[in-house]
């Protein structure tokens, strides 16, 4: 558990891997274990913690069946409340530079991608108003002049098993028809930093996007940094690097055709999205029906848990909220 690294700010780390150089690592490494032995030690324990007396529980130290069973149920309550910060800890704290050199790269598992064409638009909207939860990304050509704003060049939706790629020099004005999708109260789009996005789909072409999740604000409500930014939120999430080459990033998007570079990068972003948010949904699920089952408070912040609570999984109450397996990926088709 990285308690440590959640705990102390980027730039105390900062300042102290300056003043202590390679052996600051050891001094983290060597509080978070000391953290960790403390709060195991505390979690195991079965004394009545202040505040923690259950109602019904006789204040004696009495055998009795109403204390045994308190006990029982408190125990419950404290092992979810640990496992719970862990949780919270494992998604909240930034992965640092060398952690992230270490992960495999992101990839494509068996994705279909498409550089929609204008005869196989209408389709290719009709599969994507079936869905529940998109991905969801755009690009703009970048400016080296001031005062010069180029309109938004790309949008980028992503399904289980496809990415679809809609560029404006080719659409044109089909490019505002998407406003069918994006405008649905009923599929959730998902996706990181999605504010601008959404600013210039509306000042641009007039389209409101409608029922999204940001995940950089998810992941702030359990207490992230509000700009985790795709990067962190793949390595977090998905156990995974992504990379994003400056040269790309800043390439124009409004070239026809788009090099397959490009066409990988945009379509990781939304991918990545959706994944993000199933891997997030799938961490959390558990925490959020385990509450009820031990009668302990909510755990998931209100915030959060309301405009996710559709979503998170039917599993058993009984079921033990465990910390969750990271999983690699695999190769992708495109079109």
């Amino acid at each position: 558990m990285k308690l440590m690294k959640y705990c102390i700010s980027p730039s105390k780390l900062a300042w102290l891997r300056k003043e202590l150089g390679k052996d600051a690592n050891g001094l983290i490494a060597a509080m978070d274990a000391a953290g960790t032995a403390y709060l195991d030690k505390l979690n195991a324990s079965t004394e009545v913690l202040e505040g923690e007396q259950l109602e019904g529980e006789v204040a004696a130290e009495t055998d009795t069946p109403t204390n045994a069973k308190a006990q029982t149920q408190r125990q419950a309550q404290r092992q979810l409340a640990y496992l719970w910060l862990q949780q919270r800890i494992a998604l909240a704290t930034r992965i640092d530079d060398a952690d992230m050199a270490a992960l495999a790269a992101f990839e494509f598992q068996q994705i279909h991608i498409e550089v929609v064409q204008p005869s196989e638009f209408d389709a290719v909207v009709a599969r994507l108003q079936a869905e529940q939860v998109l991905g969801f990304d755009t690009e703009t050509r970048a400016s080296f002049e001031r005062g010069v704003q180029h309109p938004l060049s790309l949008i980028q939706i992503a399904t289980a098993d496809a990415c679809y790629l809609f560029q404006h020099a080719i659409l044109g004005e089909q490019f505002t028809q998407l406003k069918t999708v994006l405008e649905d109260e009923n599929i959730l789009k998902v996706g990181v930093g999605l504010r601008s996005d959404a600013q210039a789909l509306k000042r641009q072409w007039g389209i409101n996007v409608a029922s999204k999740l940001d995940l950089n604000w998810a992941l702030a409500q359990l207490g992230a940094e509000k700009e985790m930014g795709t990067r962190q939120l793949v390595a977090t999430l998905l156990g995974t690097r992504i990379d994003k080459p400056k040269k790309i990033t800043l390439s124009n998007w409004q070239h026809v055709p788009l090099s397959s570079a490009q066409i990988d990068y945009a379509a990781a972003d939304a991918l990545a999205a959706l994944m993000c948010f199933n891997a997030l949904i799938t961490q959390l699920t558990p925490f959020y029906h385990a509450s009820s089952a031990t009668k302990a408070a909510p755990l998931i912040p209100s915030s959060l848990a309301a405009p996710l609570a559709k979503y998170f999984k039917d599993v058993e109450r009984s079921a033990k909220p465990k910390m969750p397996q990271r999983k690699t990926s695999g190769h992708h088709t495109r079109i």
